[in-house]
């Protein structure tokens, strides 16, 4: 799989809580700052990981699921 680097600065005072922090939940800054960037990578977006279209199972096909496209349909353009 190909990864991408992205490179920042900071402060000397954020540097230190950030490896402080780090430290203390047995991260490496690199785990720490990956976790953080995905984090708010998925807040900010404004996608619901929770929102019920992404649960809906093809296995469920036939249990009340057959209207599941109508029922996004209204969910999303009312």
């Amino acid at each position: 799989m190909e990864h991408k680097v992205a490179q920042t600065e900071l402060e000397p005072a954020e540097y230190s809580t950030l490896a402080a922090t780090a430290r203390k939940k047995g991260l490496t800054i690199k785990e720490a700052l990956r976790e953080a960037a995905l984090r708010w990578a998925q807040e900010e977006s404004g996608i619901n990981p929770n929102d019920p279209i992404f649960h809906v199972k093809a296995r469920d096909w036939g249990k009340g699921t057959e209207n599941a496209s109508r029922e996004i349909d209204d969910t999303v353009y009312g």
